[in-house]
């Protein structure tokens, strides 16, 4: 394998730089008819709860202990909220035509960092589905909660709401995607294109091809010059 002249490389794509263009810009426009005409749109609606504390009696506040608790049960509870136990609770009461498998798959819960505040989020194709799912799932959650820790601590914090836009859809970031896979799609063709084409085009692939010295050249009368044809 020849060892590649980094010059060479860089005339040969300011040479071939219309070709690198048009090829980056078959690409965005690829990339903008799948997003506009095929992308299937997808919504996601968001619900949030909130670990309160413990006592039963509305005038007294959250102890130290309560906080303390709650922060050992975020993780716990994330994971309880995409349980069987919690999921075929919901699929039932919406009948919905998913399994738990699928279910899960719809939903995303974390916890907002340094709260006892959790965040369930619902995707699916159908804005209203994921509005219904994500507030029956805080709603289960919240009884199965209860009833496995004898604990009242949850509340919701913010209900889910039916999104108008899709959460899949972000024109700024899809066009600088297509635009990066463009510029390596190009890069790579071009370059394959330079490094198998064996043509000698100048002087100086003749001298580093077979390692002669050239002692002169035949010029090519046949070019135009910028004052006409040369005689």
């Amino acid at each position: 394998m020849e060892e590649l002249d980094i010059r060479d490389l860089l005339s040969y794509f300011l040479n071939k730089s219309v070709r690198f263009f048009a090829i980056v810009a078959f690409v965005v426009t690829i990339g903008c008819v799948y997003s506009v005409f095929l992308q299937e749109p997808k919504y996601t609606s968001k619900t949030s709860i909130i670990l309160t504390g413990f006592s039963s009696n509305e005038t007294s506040s959250i102890t130290q202990a309560d906080l303390n608790v709650n922060s050992k049960l975020v993780s716990t509870y994330q994971e309880i909220v995409k349980s069987r136990r919690v999921l075929n609770q919901v699929i039932d009461n919406l009948s919905l035509e998913y399994d738990t498998a699928n279910l899960a798959k719809m939903i995303s819960v974390k916890a907002l960092k340094d709260t006892e505040i959790i965040e369930i989020s619902v995707t699916d194709f159908e804005a209203k589905k994921a509005y219904l799912i994500a507030n029956e799932v805080a709603e289960v959650f919240g009884k199965e909660a209860k009833e496995l820790y004898n604990l009242s601590n949850v509340s919701i914090l913010d209900s889910a709401e039916i999104e108008d836009f899709p959460s899949n859809f972000n024109i700024t970031k899809q066009v600088a995607l297509y635009v990066g896979i463009g510029v390596v799609v190009a890069f790579f063709i071009l370059f394959i294109f330079y490094y198998f084409d064996t043509t000698i085009k100048s002087v100086t692939d003749v001298e580093r091809k077979f390692e002669l010295t050239i002692l002169g050249s035949v010029p090519d009368y046949t070019k135009k010059k910028k004052g006409g044809k040369r005689k």
